[in-house]
């Protein structure tokens, strides 16, 4: 994986990922085309944030489904609520 790559699989801009990894957006474009060679300090640092921010999407992810679940719950709580009422 490329320092490019890596940023656009965390969706991030070139100013944002160059901060994360303690360089100018300037440099960390360079190497993105090539200009400047990528160190393995960089691609380890860059591998890092991509693991970091994947299991922070996973967390979020299965946040917004509990959320939609717990909705979901309730609205049938009140459908089987009206029926037996009906009763």
């Amino acid at each position: 994986m490329t320092l490019k790559e890596a940023r656009e699989k965390i969706g991030k801009t070139q100013s944002q990922m160059a901060e994360l990894l303690g360089i100018s957006r300037n440099y960390l474009a360079l190497i993105e085309v090539g200009k400047r060679p990528e160190s393995t300090e960089l691609l380890g640092k860059a591998l890092l944030i991509v693991n970091k921010s994947s299991r922070e999407l996973t967390i979020d992810e299965w946040k917004a489904r509990a959320i939609a679940a717990e909705s979901k719950l309730e609205k049938i709580k009140k459908s089987m609520a009206s029926l037996l009422d009906g009763l």
